[in-house]
């Protein structure tokens, strides 16, 4: 969308301004209204829902004298998550040696979805290793790169014990 490019510019400059990064820009029309999601980091450690709200007044103000969002939309800012959008190649740079997937445009143009380990990031493509092996993916060739988190290796939660159990009031009253 044109707009979303103007917005881009116009956000990560605010954020920047604020001490955030821009990670994600995604705008989008539901129903009349357009939505507006933006995922924010901090270098300096994690977002917290103060960070957003914070992020979400000043933009907000600066967003209502845009002329690329015109009418009534939605704000919505987020951290970006542990699985957080990889966007720039910055971020594969910063995060080397995390798994990732990317999906991605092989030489033929097929979709191709791979998960790996980041090995090595530069300007043009980052290096994902898997299947034994390292394979050099382009930038430009991502459509979509996220950090994929390990799943989690510890015990899961255990149900607590001696909690007494409802009984349904049909068999309450078929006792009777």
């Amino acid at each position: 969308m044109e707009f979303e490019k103007e917005l881009e510019g116009v956000v990560a400059r605010e954020l920047d301004t604020l001490g955030y990064e821009l990670v994600k820009l995604e705008a989008y029309l539901s129903g009349r209204r357009k939505t507006l999601r933006l995922f924010i980091d901090r270098p300096d450690g994690d977002v917290t829902i103060r960070d957003c709200i914070w992020a979400t007044k000043a933009l907000g103000l600066v967003l209502d004298g845009v002329e690329a969002m015109p009418g009534p939309y939605n704000l919505e800012i987020s951290s970006p998550g542990a699985a957080r959008p990889l966007t720039k190649p910055a971020h594969f740079g910063r995060f080397r040696g995390e798994r990732a997937r990317i999906d991605y445009l092989d030489e033929e143009g097929v979709k191709v979805q791979a998960t790996g380990t980041i090995a090595v990031s530069d300007e043009d493509a980052v290096v994902l290793s898997f299947d034994g092996s390292e394979h050099r993916i382009a930038y430009e060739k991502i459509l979509r790169a996220n950090l994929k988190p390990g799943e989690h290796a510890g015990p899961k939660p255990e149900e607590p014990e001696g909690r007494p159990r409802r009984r349904r009031r049909a068999r309450q009253a078929s006792r009777r």
